[in-house]
Formats: structure tokens, sequence, C-alpha cells
């Protein structure tokens, strides 16, 4: 067996490279759905060169999958409900030599490789068993980084959509249903901003096709609703909730949506909060103005100060990616993730005022998905306060919710080997 963990990688980049449809990859039968090994305990036994073993029921695990080239997360529920937010494809030459802010990262595992294909390869991977579509698909917004890059895209489909991220990766795992900020009309009026992005118009259309002709179900997502939950045993994880806490520039509140229409693009990104037990966490896309310090004062009120234990950057955390008013509100994960992909992100010196603890943060642990060579260089004080960077990152939270682990996992192939391990964190 050790020798086809050698050459899988080079058949599963060729096999990428041609494309293909939803039909079987020659290195499923080898790579994908493996048992996972456990410990006396029930514990899944992870050790770093390994390949991470797959998801167990009562788990939850967030996939936060690196191409270098967009934002791409799976999660897999306790049940094995399924959900995936986001896959860009920008389309973008890395040059490690250049040191301009908008230099864009290395793409992974190289640039012959289509970030769709990779995000499908690795949903694949680690899709739980008997599973071939994802369940919810829910876009945080509709920038390229998010939805997919028209540049990118080699081919038109017959509904008229360019077939590029989120649309391209649909013919290789489909999506049963979808969320997302504009449903159905995809035009602006009293309560939704215009869509923004070099493939919005053909979002609307995908998505406007695959309902006509019942391939998934649409619908708009609304905040204070609970639109994402278990389809396969929900009476046995009671004390599981996804809450939709903001869109459009409306913020859930103790007194119902509190805000306004945002302008378009980021500061109109969906966002939730997914709670396990005791476990705390959430996400919003590139949340920024207004509705992102309104998300600070949510942690505040319905999780408080210093309790959430995991949360995803909002803007690949830009300058403009962490409030005044989450400062005021004693925002204070205890793990952050980071998706980047631009030589500016994150921007250092928000990495160091967050890591040393000023304005009353307090954050355990920080990983990112990239850094760009040059901002080794230019930042090494930075680097030096992060616990991980360069790669997929998984957190797998234990069943019932009471703590969880961050996995580092190698992304310059398809084989998926642990890279480091954190934890455990106590969820609190």
């Amino acid at each position: 067996m050790k020798r086809v963990f050698w050459i899988a990688p080079l058949v599963a980049l060729f096999a990428l490279s041609c494309g293909g449809g939803g039909e079987k990859m020659p290195w499923e039968d080898e790579l994908g759905g493996g048992d996972s090994g456990t410990t006396p305990d029930g514990k899944t036994e992870v050790s770093v060169g390994q390949i991470l073993p797959a998801w167990s029921e009562g788990e939850l695990d967030i996939h936060f999958i690196n191409t270098g080239r967009g934002e791409c997360a799976f999660y897999i529920l306790p049940d094995g409900t399924t959900l995936l937010v986001d896959a860009g494809e920008l389309k973008k030459t890395h040059n490690p030599n250049d040191s301009s802010s908008d230099a864009p990262v290395a793409q992974k595992p190289n640039a012959s490789v289509r970030p769709y294909m990779v995000n499908a390869q690795y949903i694949k991977h680690f899709m739980p068993k008997g599973k071939s579509a994802i369940d919810y698909c829910a876009p945080s917004h509709f920038h390229i980084d998010h939805i997919g890059d028209p540049n990118a895209a080699t081919e038109t489909a017959a509904a008229g959509y360019r077939k590029t991220g989120l649309m391209a990766l649909y013919d290789q795992v489909p999506y049963l249903n979808i969320l997302d900020r504009s449903y159905p009309d995809y035009k602006e009026d009293a309560t939704t901003p215009a869509m923004e992005g070099g493939t919005a118009a053909d979002w609307a259309k995908f998505v406007t096709w695959g309902v006509k002709e019942g391939k998934f179900t649409g619908a708009r997502f609304t905040p204070g609703k609970e639109q994402i939950v278990l389809v396969n045993d929900p009476d046995k994880y009671k004390g599981f909730k996804i809450l939709n806490i903001c869109a459009n520039g409306y913020v859930w509140s103790k007194t119902g949506l509190a805000g306004e229409k945002s302008g378009v693009g980021n500061p109109a990104s969906c966002g939730f909060h997914l709670s396990y037990g005791l476990f705390d966490y959430i996400a919003c896309g590139d949340l920024t103005s207004n509705p992102q310090n309104r998300v600070g004062y949510y942690v505040r009120d319905f999780i408080g100060e210093s309790h959430l234990d995991a949360f995803k950057c909002h803007h690949h955390l830009s300058a403009n990616a962490w409030g005044s008013q989450m400062k005021a509100a004693y925002f204070n994960p205890r793990v952050i993730v980071n998706m980047n992909f631009y030589m500016q992100q994150p921007d250092a010196p928000l990495v160091r005022e967050i890591m040393e603890n000023k304005n009353k943060f307090w954050v355990k642990d920080f990983f990112t998905t990239n850094l760009h060579p040059q901002y080794h260089t230019a930042n090494k004080d930075a680097v030096d306060k992060m616990t991980g960077s360069e790669g997929h990152i998984v957190i797998r939270v234990a069943n019932g919710g009471g703590e969880f682990m961050v996995y580092m996992l190698d992304d310059n192939d398809l084989i998926f080997k642990v890279k480091s391990i954190h934890g455990p964190y106590k969820s609190r």
C-alpha cells in the first residue's frame, strides 16, 4: 500500500488537469472514505504524517480547503449532514519575488490543477460514506474569490452560466439545497443590495436553472432563521444548531433584526452561528463595516465575552476585518482561522494587535492557509506569533461538543496528510 501513496498524487493531478464530469475518479478507492482508527475510549487516533482519518458520526468537522485561489469551507455535521460555504477560483499568476501588496500567493497544489477540481477531490475524499451530494450550499456573497472567476472558466453551460468555482464544482459534487442572500429574483429591492462580482449574473442563471429543472431547491438566506438543519438524525443531536445571524446588512439581535440594507459586496455577506453543546463558532464571509460591528455585539449578547471557541476571519483578516465594536464587545475567539490569497493578508499590524492581547483580545491560537514568501521576510515577528500557516485547516469537534482539535494538512499534494496537531481545546 505504501507505493500507492507515492503514485497517487501523480495520478490524481493528471486526472484533475483533464477535467471530467461527475464520474468516480481513479484515486477514490485508494484515498477516500477509509475507516477511522480509534482508541479504546472511542477517540480517533491521529498522528503527524498520517492521512487524516475520516469523520465519525457524532463529530463535527469544519474543513477549510486551501487552493490559494479562493475560500472554500466544507462542513460535516454530527449526523452526516453536509454544508458547503463558498468555492472561489481566482485566476492569478504567482511570483515569489513580487512584494507588492496584491501579489498572489502560490496556487495549491500547483497551477496546473483548477481550484474547483481540488475542492472536488477534497470533498469526495472526506464525504461521509454513502453520500454523493452536498446537502446545503450557502455562498457568503458573490465575489469571485467566493463563487468563481469568469476568467478561469473554459466552458459555458447550456443554461448560459460560465463554469467556474461553485458552478463548475456542482458537476463533480451536486448540491441539494441552495441558500443565498438574493434568491429568488436576484435584483436589488427594499431589503437587498444589488449583486456584485464578475460571475454574479452567472450565479443567478445557475440557481434559476437548477431550481426550474428540479436539480436543487433555492431559498433566501434570512437572519434569525435556522435554515441549515440536520437532515439525517436531528433528534439524536438536539444540542446542535446553526442560526443565521447576518445578511444584506442586517444582523440578528435581542430585539430582532438590527441595521439596514448594506452597500453592495462585503458588508452584505451572509453569516451564521454554529453551536454544538458548549462549542460556539462564527463565520460571516467577508463582512465589514457596520454589520461587522453588530456581529461583535451578537457574540457579546448571545455567546458571552471570551466564550467564542472558534472564528473564521472576516475578509481574509485584511486591515478592515476586525471592527472597533468587535473590540469594544470583547470579541475574543479561542481559535482563529483565516483564509487568504495575497501578500498583504493577513494584515500584519492586526495580527500583532490580536496576538499581543491588546484591546482585551484573548486568542489561544491563530491559523492561516497561506503566506506569500515575501510576507515571511517583511513580517517575521507577525509570522512568529502564528500557530500554523500554509495548508488546509480542519477543526474537528468531539461528539457532544465538549472539546475540539485543530489539524493542519499538507496542501502540496492530494493525499491530505497531517502537518501539525493542536489541542485538545476545551469548549467554553
